[in-house]
């Protein structure tokens, strides 16, 4: 919900009335409240104003009701002001600073020939290295499988996408295009170049809307599938968090299935915060590719969607016994 701020300067008239009867700030701030905003935080400062209000209200319609009722208080002015969070900023502030346009020299033949020379060097000597043992299961599902398609996984770790990729039999890995976020993998400062060309990654911007698809829609109606984290960031394992529309959008529009993915122990390889991987065992669930054809809205396909990739997910390991004491035994510490 949007926050404002919200400056009060009182009149001399208003500052008597609230030195005579304080409880009154109490009684407006309970207006307030009433017309569907809500204060969170409130000041009483030292300055050219008299009271700083922190409000949410659902529009700018609702703020200003509100405002006038904290005029009640006798002011002689209010200003508001519209606020947003610093860490929201600071993610506003790489993405307009980042590429959001995809290098469309990426699909065509010399980029594919160089890729497919260059990804043992890049990629796979890495996951040989890293991963081991690497363990798949479900390839049976793509035995026939020729694409299009829209393959999603849960995600723990930059190394999630190699391992996707090192899964998935070679003919549809060879055409498969990665969704990049492009605040993370398309800012100045790095190669974006390089991912585009030996990873196949393309850029998305997150929080978007409809137009941040465009690229995908295109790649899957030229017959190249896409690989898409629909949590739409890294988290910790066991917590898969819930999806984003994008993937069952793109599966609804453009009529193509959608092959669930579950990655487990990445998160151990290369956590998140950490520059460095380290090696450890890693297994790979494929599911059999999901249709929403017939599915009526988004989220009712965006729930079969993340509910396919939670029954990929390996049973929780039951919580340790305790040993039994021996009758007439005692325990120390």
């Amino acid at each position: 919900m949007p926050t404002y701020i919200v400056f009060t300067k009182l009149t001399r008239e208003g500052a008597q009335a609230l030195a005579a009867e304080p409880e009154r700030i109490l009684a407006v701030n309970a207006q307030v409240e009433s017309l569907g905003a809500r204060i969170t935080e409130q000041f009483s400062l030292l300055g050219p104003y008299d009271f700083v209000t922190f409000i949410e209200a659902s529009d700018n319609a609702t703020m200003m009701n509100a405002a006038h009722e904290i005029g009640a208080l006798g002011t002689s002015r209010h200003n508001v002001y519209p606020s947003i969070a610093l860490d929201r900023f600071t993610k506003i502030i790489h993405a307009a600073a980042c590429r959001t346009e995809p290098h469309r020299w990426q699909t065509q033949l010399w980029a594919r020939a160089a890729r497919r020379v260059a990804r043992p060097y890049v990629m796979m000597r890495h996951m040989k290295r890293l991963c081991a043992p690497f363990t798949v299961e479900g390839l049976e599902h793509l035995r026939d499988f020729k694409g299009p398609a829209i393959v999603i996984a849960n995600h723990s770790s930059h190394f999630d996408t190699p391992a996707v990729l090192n899964a998935l039999p070679s003919r549809l890995r060879e055409r498969t295009a990665i969704a990049a976020a492009a605040d993370r993998f398309y800012r100045p400062t790095q190669r974006a170049w390089w991912f585009s060309l030996f990873w196949n990654t393309y850029p998305i911007a997150r929080g978007g809307g409809s137009a941040a698809l465009d690229y995908s829609m295109w790649l899957l109606t030229h017959r190249w599938s896409i690989l898409i984290f629909p949590e739409g960031g890294r988290f910790k394992p066991g917590q898969l968090q819930r999806f984003r529309h994008g993937p069952a959008i793109l599966a609804m529009q453009a009529k193509v299935p959608v092959v669930p993915v579950y990655l487990d122990g990445l998160h151990l390889i290369m956590p998140r915060g950490e520059r460095y991987a380290r090696p450890g065992p890693v297994s790979v669930t494929i599911g059999p590719p999901v249709s929403l054809e017939g599915v009526d809205s988004v989220p009712e396909g965006t729930a079969r969607l993340e509910q396919a990739v939670r029954a990929l997910q390996p049973p929780a390991a039951p919580p340790p016994v305790a040993p039994a004491t021996a009758p007439g035994l005692a325990t120390s510490n």
